[in-house]
This record gives structure tokens, C-alpha cells and sequence, in this order.
């Protein structure tokens, strides 16, 4: 177990997980970035971790924080569904990447996981069910988020052709335990919290510990030169929903909003918050899109969670109000 390994996004959902799997599995070579400073590690990781913090896309710091590692998981990304914030999502995202790659190739690290998203598959149409093989295409089901994590990924196999050992996962919408206003754990907040309507479309589900699991066997077992999907199951927005909202214990009535109803709920919380939010989301959230995980069950020692044993799990530590209880990892 000695070798040195950076988790960039320490201090995100992925990335806290990723950490605790390497301790429970006996690594204690660990560093870690961050990119906020009012933004501390959850408290079971302040100790034992070496923390630096990384504003992508600086180049210096990350050769800097690069140096010496052996394994790099880079999971450290910007998530945003506004067109106006291209410019962002493809600085960090794309040119944050690229950076990432360099790096590890100049600092001749072994392995470089980059954690990607199904949001780089490319959706033709409505009801379609996508694998690893399944191309970028811009139409109305793509984001720009999509987008920029899609070119990071083409960064991530271009340091493949120039010597660099690179795994791609794309992960389906991740659920666990952590800032409940920060990213996909933010459903949990608006279920418990929000009426009860709910979008009309499918997506893929995962369980955080399950995806953090499957990045370290691929880094055991040494697989490189591959993409992964990682999904436990295909859930409609109905239906997860009201998954939560059994699992908190809530006594809702959970109905349909009409495609027209939610965009005029994102254009009052625009003029509310005085921020413009992406609309580009409205039309994967109204479609139905399934995740062909049968590549990631190929990898022995490997298999998913139920997401309704991980919704009660989850559920019952939200309900808890303590946040700095995590998952138990096994």
C-alpha cells in the first residue's frame, strides 16, 4: 500500500468517498485538493490527509500537487446547466483537464483515473439506452456541462496516445451523503423540502460507495485504456421521488409538472434570485434515457447496490441532521 495517490475534489461527494475507500482498504499515502477555502474537508478526513488546495485551471499548481503521485483520481469538476456559464465549465472542466494530463505526464504518474459523466453520451433520440460506445452529439438533448466534460475526456485519451495509462468512468447521477445544497444530493433537500412535483423523464442512478469501489479495483487490478459506465439502475423521476420521499418519511402527494409548468417555475426563481438558471436541463429531465451498466458487472469482485438500500440509508442519516455522518463503506 505505499503508493502515493491524489484525489483532486477532495472535498466533494466523489472525492470524500474515494478518500475514505483508500483508508478503509489500508492506503495511507493520501493527498488531496480543494478549491474553496470557506469550504472545509468533512471532519472525518481532516486528519491523516494532506490537503492543497487547487483553483483549476491554474498549470502551476497542479504540477506542483502532481509531483511525486502515483495514482491521480480526478474527480474535482464545475457543474452548471447555464449556457452562460461556458466559459467557466470549459475552463475547469477541458482546460483544467488538459492541465491534469500534462502533469501526469511530465511527473510520469502510473495510473490516471478521469471520472467523466453520462452527460459526454451523445443522445440521438428520445428512449434510447446508451453504453460506453454511444458518440457525442449536440441537439437538444446535450448540456453545455455535457459538453465540457465530454472534451475533458478527450484530453484524458489523448495523454492515452502520448504514454499515459488513463481510465475513463462515466457515472450516472451519483447519490450519497454530504452538502445536501451541493449537487445531485440536492434531490434530497427538494423532496423533502419542495411541493411535490417532479419532472417527467428517466435518468441512471448510483450509489457513491459503489462507484468509489469500482475506481479502486480498476486501480488494483491495474485495467487501464478503457471507458466504464457506472449505474446501478434506471429510475424515472416518479419513481425516485417517491423512493425518497418513502424513505424520509414524508406524507406527499408527488405529481407531474407539465414541461410549461417548469419552465415558468425556472423563470420565477430567475427573477426571484436575480440568477439566470439553465433551462438547456429541461429537456433530459423530459426524456427517458437508460445506462447500460452489463460492461461494469464484467469486472470481477464488482456489483451494485440497490438504490432502495441506498435511499433508506441515505434517508436516514438526512433525517438524522447531522451532517457529518457518512455511509458505512464495506
Amino acid at each position: 500500500m505505499n503508493q502515493r495517490i491524489l484525489v483532486t475534489g477532495g472535498t466533494g461527494l466523489l472525492g470524500s468517498y474515494m478518500l475514505r475507500w483508500f483508508r478503509q482498504h489500508g492506503y495511507t499515502n493520501l493527498t488531496a485538493t480543494y478549491q474553496n477555502d470557506s469550504k472545509k474537508p468533512p471532519a472525518d478526513l481532516q486528519v491523516g490527509i494532506e490537503w492543497k488546495k487547487l483553483v483549476l485551471p491554474d498549470i502551476q499548481d497542479t504540477h506542483e500537487i502532481i509531483s511525486g503521485q502515483d495514482w491521480v483520481i480526478h474527480t474535482a469538476a464545475y457543474i452548471g446547466y447555464n449556457k452562460n456559464e461556458k466559459a467557466k465549465l470549459l475552463a475547469i472542466n477541458q482546460e483544467g483537464t488538459k492541465h491534469i494530463v500534462n502533469a501526469c505526464l511530465e511527473h510520469q504518474v502510473k495510473h490516471l483515473i478521469y471520472v467523466g459523466s453520462i452527460g459526454a453520451l451523445g443522445k440521438e433520440k428520445n428512449f434510447a439506452t446508451l453504453n460506453e460506445s454511444s458518440p457525442w452529439l449536440q441537439n437538444e438533448f446535450s448540456t453545455t456541462y455535457g459538453l465540457s466534460k465530454y472534451l475533458g475526456e478527450l484530453e484524458a485519451w489523448r495523454g492515452a496516445t502520448e504514454g499515459l495509462n488513463v481510465t475513463a468512468v462515466l457515472p450516472s447521477v451519483i447519490l450519497g451523503t454530504g452538502d445536501w445544497q451541493r449537487s445531485s444530493l440536492q434531490i434530497f433537500d427538494r423532496v423533502a423540502k419542495k411541493s411535490g412535483w417532479h419532472p417527467g423523464g428517466q435518468t441512471g442512478y448510483v450509489d457513491v460507495r459503489d462507484l468509489a469501489n469500482f475506481i479502486g479495483l480498476i486501480l488494483e487490478k491495474n485495467k487501464h485504456g478503457e471507458r466504464w459506465i457506472l449505474n446501478a439502475e434506471n429510475l424515472s423521476y416518479e419513481k425516485i421521488y417517491k423512493m425518497i420521499g418513502q424513505g424520509l418519511g414524508l406524507q406527499k402527494n408527488f405529481r407531474l409538472a407539465p414541461r410549461w409548468l417548469a419552465n415558468i417555475i425556472l423563470t420565477g426563481i430567475s427573477l426571484m434570485t436575480g440568477k439566470q438558471l439553465g433551462k438547456e436541463i429541461l429537456a433530459p429531465a423530459y426524456a427517458t434515457f437508460s445506462y447500460d451498466h452489463s460492461k461494469s458487472l464484467e469486472l470481477d469482485g464488482f456489483s451494485y447496490r440497490s438504490m432502495e438500500e441506498t435511499i433508506r440509508e441515505i434517508s436516514a442519516i438526512y433525517n438524522s441532521r447531522d451532517e457529518g455522518l457518512a455511509l458505512k463503506i464495506e
